[in-house]
């Protein structure tokens, strides 16, 4: 499976949806994120890594753009982290500098915030496939609750190939 991004991949709308919709377990309640403190986190949204932080969860890897429903700001969030990377993101896409910086965070050691100057919703994406086995992927769905997936060669091997599709295209 490739592990490197040559070039920014533009995301249709229809495929974003695709990413977007509810996962297959959804936290509807903030207490319950607890339970995975246990695990290797990567928190992907401003909400999601707020609440991480008000449960004293400083998650191995955090990605944020300080916006939530794409236009709402959130004030900066206390500095956590061993380490800040800060990278441009076009909405609707993913970079290959965001690529790139999400992969130096999880083979660093340490945790890492990383600040995104665009949009950081897809994110996710590589983050699922550059995570070590049995890392735990939580984003936020607005207005729904909370996405989590436990990363394994199944889930890869699904986003992978939603990724050579966009590729494609």
């Amino acid at each position: 499976m490739q592990s490197k991004l040559d070039r920014d991949v533009v995301v249709p709308q229809g495929m974003r949806e695709k990413f977007s919709r509810l996962p297959e377990v959804l936290i509807t309640k903030e207490s319950q994120i607890e339970f995975l403190s246990s695990k290797t986190l990567i928190t992907v949204g401003d909400v999601v890594t707020a609440t991480a932080l008000k449960f004293k969860i400083v998650p191995k890897l955090s990605i944020v753009d300080f916006k939530t429903k794409r236009n709402e700001m959130i004030p900066a969030m206390p500095n956590r982290w061993d380490n800040n990377i800060k990278v441009r993101n076009a909405p609707g896409s993913i970079s290959v500098e965001l690529w790139n910086s999400i992969d130096i965070a999880l083979k660093s050691k340490g945790n890492t915030l990383i600040e995104v100057d665009g949009e950081e919703d897809l994110a996710s994406i590589p983050a699922i496939l550059l995570a070590p086995e049995g890392a735990i992927v939580i984003y936020g769905v607005p207005d729904k609750g909370i996405a989590v997936y436990e990363v394994g060669d199944h889930l890869r091997q699904l986003v992978y190939r939603d990724m050579e599709i966009l590729r494609g295209m």
